[in-house]
């Protein structure tokens, strides 16, 4: 009897991938989800996977129970007064230092059943640089969205991940202005560092802009031979993420300062999910742009990185932009 599924498209590919299977703890062979506070919760793992098709799992929506999941549902959106206040609350703690960034996230609720399949083929057509994903498990339980930023790939012993920040509206003339431009450096450093700290040498490459739907982010690409020398990969994950994208600089002030602040508990919102073959070979994505739903409910969550030079209305449109991208494009069971 599977207790879970996954569902994932890989950006710029048209092949669903869509599995049954059981839960465990752990970063196993199989499709490995993480929270956003690794150092509180450990990972877990589909595993056993079985392919399926939608025709198997068109009303497993209507069975998804959220009773005995680790994380609580969030009670209430967030509110624009709410979201204000926690933006002036962090730029007033960042006392003006322009190396430091906390990043602020609200959640929108709503009363509606998801049609999960509908939803799904409607994000691939959508966000097709994208990846896309759906998971279930007593544990975590379900989430769908379509993230823009791989948390980290490796492939043959050679590692990849991107430092994408700072957000704009799509296909805006002009350059980038220093706000942005900062906090996409901030992001790429720390990543550097990260690898560094564990003995790699990273390449990055130029910085691009990167369309995500209704928004464009700043992007680096980062590669490094590993060479073997990370002994010990969930270790080096929990150094990783989540990075200053997802959470801010300094991480441990940034946590603390998100969690007195923010009106719900982000559970697996800002981890990262993706299969995993071995520790040569695996392709990790931050959940972000996601949704999390039960059967009778669902929320979205949508955030931005708090800088001294952060502007709170215009922090608010952004999560606006951020979350209509994939709100527009969820499908409803209809309640006859």
């Amino acid at each position: 009897m599977f207790n879970s599924f996954c569902a994932y498209r890989f950006p710029d590919e048209n092949k669903i991938q869509l599995f049954k299977g059981n839960l465990t703890e752990g970063i196993c062979e199989g499709f490995v989800i993480a929270p956003f506070d690794l150092s509180e919760h450990n990972p877990v793992s589909i595993v056993s996977l079985h392919e399926c098709d939608w025709s198997e799992l068109s009303g497993i929506i209507q069975f998804c129970d959220d009773s005995a999941s680790l994380f609580e549902f969030p009670h209430e959106s967030t509110t624009r007064k709410q979201h204000k206040k926690e933006v002036e609350s962090i730029i007033e703690e960042l006392d003006g230092n322009p190396e430091k960034k906390t990043i602020a996230a609200k959640v929108i609720l709503r009363n509606q059943s998801i049609d999960l399949p509908e939803t799904f083929v409607r994000l691939c057509k959508e966000f097709p640089s994208s990846f896309i994903f759906a998971f279930h498990t007593p544990v975590t339980g379900g989430w769908i969205g379509a993230s823009p930023e791989l948390l980290l790939d490796c492939d043959q012993g050679i590692l990849h991940t991107y430092a994408l920040a700072g957000t704009r509206p799509a296909d805006s003339e002009g350059d980038w202005d220093k706000k942005n431009i900062n906090e996409q450096r901030i992001v790429e450093r720390y990543i550097s560092r990260c690898f560094e700290k564990w003995g790699l040498k990273p390449e990055c490459s130029p910085t691009a802009t990167c369309k995500a739907g209704k928004v464009e982010h700043l992007l680096t690409r980062i590669c490094a031979d590993t060479s073997e020398r990370i002994t010990d990969l969930l270790l080096f994950l929990k150094d990783l993420s989540p990075t200053p994208a997802l959470c801010g600089l300094p991480k441990e002030e940034s946590k603390e300062r998100i969690n007195r602040l923010e009106n719900f508990n982000r559970g697996y919102y800002g981890g990262f999910c993706g299969p995993f073959k071995s520790p040569s070979r695996f392709s990790f994505y931050v959940n972000l742009r996601s949704v999390r739903f039960d059967k009778t409910r669902w929320c979205m969550f949508a955030g931005g990185g708090i800088t001294p030079a952060s502007d709170p209305d215009a922090e608010w449109i952004e999560t606006e932009r951020k979350a209509a991208g994939i709100i527009k494009n969820l499908q409803f069971v209809s309640q006859l």
